[in-house]
């Protein structure tokens, strides 16, 4: 079986996240805070190995090699400080200090960049068998970054809302300065593709577009923190209507 943007593998592994999550949820909602916590910190954990594991076999792929047109292994290329990856630490580091800007910035950010990353993958990781260590790798990682943001609200730490908004924007930007300038020192001869979180134009459309609009390094993705808007707020809107019917169905059993 081969995995490949909507196809029937792509389908059944959003199948399987929601599964999953749902699955934690109802195991785990009801119990203590500290067994609940325990869940997202050994989720976290376990993927933060996987993912190492994962590039440690992707370092020996001369296949992958191949396909990215790379002559060798770079791993300054592969650190987890790419926008999604980097919340591996973001979720355990946001929960144990009850952070609501990281927190909110793992519960939107972690589950969206996932999603895209499985939704548009480099040529590398689409449409090959799903037995293979770099499919298995890649997807997986993914698909837990999902479900441990996601956790995040089911198992009741962080619930969306409108007053997180500026800190969840400091946070991306503070991130975003920091990022680049680790981008801008690789880039001076360690490892000159470096482009963590995107700082510096990408072949991705509407990235592009971006860059059409404001020509300047990190500054260009600037209107992303519009997109990012609309898709928090559409979140909250879920939320709210969420609270609503339960608020309706407990009126109704009271009567």
């Amino acid at each position: 079986m081969t995995i490949q943007p909507f196809n029937g593998a792509y389908f059944l592994l959003l199948l399987l996240i929601g599964l999953l999550t749902a699955a934690i949820t109802h195991s785990f909602s009801g119990r203590p805070e500290a067994d609940r916590e325990r869940v997202i910190y050994t989720i976290s954990a376990c993927n933060i190995l996987f993912f190492v594991l994962y590039k440690g076999l992707l370092s020996q792929d001369g296949d992958f090699l191949e396909v990215s047109h790379m002559e060798k292994f770079n791993w300054l290329d592969e650190l987890p400080i790419q926008l999604c990856n980097i919340n591996l630490f973001l979720i355990p580091i946001g929960l144990k200090r009850r952070d609501r800007a990281l927190m909110g910035f793992s519960f939107f950010v972690a589950p969206l960049g996932a999603l895209a990353a499985i939704t548009c993958p480099e040529p590398a990781f689409s449409g090959y068998s799903v037995l293979l260590s770099r499919i298995l790798g890649f997807y997986g990682t993914h698909a837990l970054l999902i479900v441990s943001g996601l956790s995040l609200a089911t198992l009741g730490f962080y619930r969306p809302e409108k007053r997180d908004f500026p800190g969840i924007y400091a946070a991306a930007s503070v991130m975003g300065v920091c990022i680049h300038l680790i981008n801008f020192l690789l880039r001076k001869g360690l490892c000159p593709q470096a482009n963590y979180f995107y700082t510096y134009p990408t072949d991705i459309a509407i990235l592009h577009l971006f860059w059409k609009l404001i020509p300047v390094p990190l500054l260009y993705l600037l209107p992303a923190f519009g997109i990012l808007t609309v898709y928090m707020l559409l979140v909250c809107g879920v939320f709210r209507l969420l609270d609503h019917v339960k608020e309706q169905r407990a009126i109704r059993w009271a009567i």
